[in-house]
């Protein structure tokens, strides 16, 4: 039995998606972020991390995420 991982990925790729956001408008504020290079690499490897769970839930489905 598999378990199905496409809501905790979407939540991640979403989460990092507003983190990043904030992240970005805060420095196009002009306030100092302490690592904020550091910080961005890590949400996209979350992103990243995140699309991978949303493609293994279908494939363990056995369905396209193209046709659902």
């Amino acid at each position: 039995m598999t378990h199905d991982l496409t809501f905790p990925g979407a939540a991640l790729i979403s989460t990092c998606i507003i983190a990043g956001g904030i992240l970005i408008a805060a420095q196009m504020f002009a306030v100092a972020i302490p690592f904020a290079p550091y910080v961005m690499v890590a949400l996209a490897v979350l992103v990243v991390l995140g699309a991978a769970m949303l493609i293994f839930s279908c494939r363990g489905r056995d369905a396209s995420p193209s046709q659902e």
